[in-house]
């Protein structure tokens, strides 16, 4: 069993307002594929997660939802500070936070909540929203409401940042550091297996407390 899986409902919340894009797993005739999606979340006073998500009320992805089964979701982020790790060839370590999990889908069709759940959404990525929305507004715009019933989340090799954020232990991680694919800083220099211990076998980057 894991040994980093995240259920602490603070921590998913703020692993959620980091992510920007949510994956549904659903399923057709053909089979199962994956959806990338705007979104927007709730939680309520209960735990329970509520995500929104909208889309033209149309074509593959509304059947998929109205058929109000249990579907797949997952979001990630925070694809930073690849680090490589000599002298292994294969000691690459990725920063990144994730959460996964599954829900039922419901369409909503009364006025008020659809006006609710899209300024939910909207202010997943906006701190304002720019103008004033209306029900009118949102007649032909489809919004679901996902009910979570599981939801897990995980970060890995976490930047200063998000360790000071979420209170964990904060990692000095040494090596060839890694940004859009070039090098921006390497510090290989400090790494000290005799200090630090064997690179860890997760991560393959050596780690200092």
């Amino acid at each position: 069993m894991r040994n980093d899986v995240i259920y602490d409902h603070a921590k998913i919340s703020w692993i959620l307002d980091q992510c920007k894009i949510l994956h549904l797993g659903l399923t057709n005739e053909r089979g199962n594929y994956v959806v990338p999606v705007h979104y927007g979340y709730q939680e309520g006073v209960d735990g329970q997660y509520t995500i929104y998500i909208h889309g033209t009320g149309d074509g593959e992805k509304a059947a998929a939802l109205d058929r109000g089964k249990l579907i797949g979701l997952e979001a990630d982020g925070g694809h930073q500070n690849l680090i490589y790790t000599p002298p292994r060839a294969s000691a690459f370590g990725p920063s990144f936070m994730s959460v996964i999990g599954n829900g039922i889908p419901r369409r909503l069709t009364a006025p008020q909540e659809k006006l609710v759940a899209a300024r939910v959404l909207l202010h997943h990525y906006v701190n304002e929203l720019p103008v004033a929305i209306s029900q009118t507004d949102l007649q032909h715009v489809a919004i679901w409401a996902i009910e979570v019933q599981n939801i897990t989340g995980r970060i890995h090799n976490p930047m200063p940042e998000w360790s000071t954020a979420l209170g964990l232990p904060v990692k000095q991680r040494y090596g060839k550091h890694y940004e859009h694919g070039a090098v921006v800083k390497d510090d290989s220099a400090k790494l000290d297996l005799d200090q630090f211990g064997a690179p860890d076998a997760t991560t393959s980057a050596s780690q200092q407390d």
